[in-house]
């Protein structure tokens, strides 16, 4: 979770948003105020977000160590109750964290939202793992056409409650295999968006935001 203390009233206003606006009114005392000094609460622990962003790869590279060991530790039946409490307590931290540092705030699904992606001329089907104003997450239903690092795809979709569908494009960033208990993923960066078509996802991802738990 984001949090800055309020200038005015100085008590902490909190929001996912705080990373992507210039101003925020405060929820305590009303008053319009501009965003600084933002911090990031993971777990218990504050940090500051602009010495988390220059130290961003070193916690980035420390996560991906203790995702290791906690997996060696989950298997390992001769590791003690105690020290697996310990490491993913230590892994849930790290990965408040990361997500502090991310400059969009990335919006999950209570229930799957379709969506129809066009990728070299083949028509895919998935859902959104997540999405955000400058991209998205998708998970796809099959792996028999897996699209391509740095290749460009079409997303057509509607989001719960909006009468419009979305028509966007971008470029994929990152892919990752199929598990078990999901289907393939893909990165995806958006193109620019149009101004109107912004302002409606912008408009349906701040009242998304209103309703995650603080």
């Amino acid at each position: 979770m984001l949090t800055m203390k309020c200038p005015s009233c100085e008590k902490y206003i909190k929001s996912v948003l705080l990373a992507e606006i210039s101003s925020i009114v405060c929820e305590h005392c009303d008053a319009e105020v501009p965003v600084r000094n933002v911090l990031v609460s993971s777990n218990g622990f504050t940090f500051d977000r602009n010495d988390l962003l220059k130290r961003f790869f070193r916690y980035r590279k420390l996560l991906d160590e203790v995702i290791d060991e906690h997996a060696h530790l989950s298997e390992n039946p001769a590791v003690r109750a105690e020290s697996k409490r310990s490491i993913e307590q230590f892994l849930g931290i790290l990965q408040g964290m990361m997500t502090g540092a991310r400059d969009h705030y990335r919006c999950e699904f209570d229930l799957p939202v379709r969506v129809n992606i066009i990728y070299a001329d083949k028509e895919l089907e998935g859902s959104f793992h997540n999405l955000s104003m400058d991209g998205a997450c998708l998970m796809l239903d099959s792996a028999k056409v897996m699209p391509k690092v740095r290749g460009s795809l079409r997303i057509r979709f509607f989001l719960p409650e909006c009468v419009r569908e979305f028509v966007l494009s971008g470029e994929i960033c990152w892919t990752e295999k199929p598990k078990e208990s999901r289907g393939p993923l893909v990165g995806l960066r958006f193109d620019p968006i149009e101004k109107q078509v912004q302002e409606e996802l912008w408009n349906y991802i701040c009242k998304a935001a209103k309703e995650v738990p603080v």
